[in-house]
């Protein structure tokens, strides 16, 4: 009854479902696949079916009522299987069997409906439990001994599935899985290949970050890795510089640049041994540029500037417009509907903060100009509402911007947006504010510049 020729059970399943779920969507089409496959004798594939046309539809009568015949013949047929799976040693197949039988019962019983297996069978699935982790932890550990740590790897998984604090099983699984990549790292970094050699890393601090000397290697990967950018201040005493320069913005931007140190593998620094030094002044002199490059231990010279500030407010702009009022009068038994004008303005107010950001990156090994840039950086703040031009009582839901009773009704859209413009706050952000704004766009400009050369 429960099982046919794997050819023709595969042909009669697949009409069947095709048919059924090409037809019609929703529950029906479940129960009726459902039934299909119970004629054809396919019980443990029809209790599916009526499973999830009742999930589709709780009030599904039939299919509750199916559910519980079909269903429970299906479970009858699992503990079986499972019974004979477990007297035969098959422990793995049990297990899964038996995992399978609650899932069914479970789900089953969150749609109210209640299904049964022998009770005894409860212990038994825990003794198949029992000796099939002790089955695989032998097995693992028996290839763990002879350091084949991959081939080990999938038996203690297996048992740390259903008993991960089982015997020595932490420290077999946490040296199986990390030592092969601790080699590897090991390896990578005699041949000079850190970023590799990090890649192993992390692969073993998805375990444990403690893994003999890894923190150690992990510092020096990170050292070898690691670009010291040295910044230079711009020459405030330059006349030039001095007026086409804004001192107060360069020196925020290039302190924020240092102080942040969020960029990967990169750290910017600022010597003040060299601070007399500017690198406009010096960058015709290769001599002294490669002295400080020794000196600083710098891979790259970064020189930022800002100038060109401009803070613009557009006086607002405002029309003024017709909103309509709905009145609902009562004559008799009769509710009339009128529309009444009434005038608002609406006012769009912006406000524009900018500056331009110059910045040069260059590699000290050969003192070339890897980047060179002169960008606009702007801020911008807009606003539209709407304000009545006399403040009215009414609740705001009573307005429209147009009139229901003239407009057709393809032309009418939801006026909650519109009406929200009432409420929107007249106050913009202040010149501060929208500074700060373009100093982090400006900064992030430059961190994206190293993070992109620097790798």
């Amino acid at each position: 009854m429960f099982s046919l020729p794997i050819n023709k059970y595969v042909l009669i399943l697949i009409s069947v479902v095709s048919f059924f779920l090409s037809a019609c969507t929703g529950s029906r089409k479940y129960f009726k696949a459902a039934e299909k496959l119970e004629k054809q004798g396919l019980v443990n594939e029809a209790a599916e079916f009526y499973l999830e046309s009742l999930k589709r539809n709780i009030k599904n009568t039939d299919a509750r009522i199916k559910l519980k015949s079909v269903g429970q013949k299906y479970m009858d047929f699992m503990s079986s299987q499972f019974f004979r799976e477990f007297t035969t040693n098959q422990y793995e197949s049990s297990i899964k069997t038996f995992e399978k039988l609650t899932d069914f019962q479970d789900r089953a019983s969150a749609l109210g409906v209640e299904l049964s297996y022998p009770s005894a069978y409860k212990e038994d699935y825990q003794t198949a439990v029992d000796n099939y982790v002790e089955e695989n932890y032998s097995k693992g550990l028996a290839i763990y001994k002879q350091k084949k740590y991959k081939e080990c790897l999938p038996y203690f998984e297996k048992v740390k599935k259903y008993r991960p604090e089982y015997k020595k099983l932490q420290t077999y699984y946490i040296t199986a899985h990390s030592e092969p990549f601790y080699q590897s790292a090991v390896s990578d970094i005699h041949n000079k290949n850190y970023q590799n050699a990090l890649q192993s890393i992390y692969q073993i601090y998805k375990v444990t970050n403690q893994y003999k000397d890894v923190k150690e290697i992990e510092g020096i990967c990170l050292s070898a890795l690691s670009k010291n950018v040295l910044v230079f201040q711009p020459d405030y005493s330059n006349s030039y510089i001095k007026i086409n320069l804004n001192k107060e913005l360069t020196t925020l931007l290039l302190n924020e640049l240092i102080s942040a140190s969020n960029i990967p593998n990169v750290n910017l620094k600022e010597d003040n041994t060299f601070s007399r030094f500017f690198y406009g002044a010096i960058e015709n002199n290769p001599d002294l540029l490669r002295a400080i490059a020794k000196a600083t231990n710098s891979d790259y010279f970064l020189s930022a500037y800002i100038n060109n500030i401009k803070v613009l407010n557009p006086p607002s702009q405002s029309k003024q417009l017709i909103a309509y009022q709905e009145f609902i009068t009562k004559m008799g038994e009769t509710l009339i509907k009128e529309y009444k004008q009434v005038p608002y303005n609406n006012v769009k107010l912006q406000k524009i903060y900018s500056f331009d950001l110059n910045y040069k990156i260059v590699q000290t090994q050969n003192l070339q100009t890897i980047i060179t840039q002169s960008i606009p950086i702007q801020k911008n703040e807009q606003k539209e509402y709407n304000e009545f031009v006399y403040k009215p009582t009414a609740d705001i839901r009573s307005f429209y911007p147009y009139n229901p009773m003239t407009t057709p009704p393809f032309s009418q859209y939801n006026p909650k947006a519109w009406r929200d413009l009432f409420f929107v706050s007249k106050e913009m952000k202040s010149d501060e504010e929208l500074k700060q704004e373009a100093l982090k766009d400006a900064q992030f400009t430059i961190q994206k510049s190293l993070s992109t050369l620097i790798k």
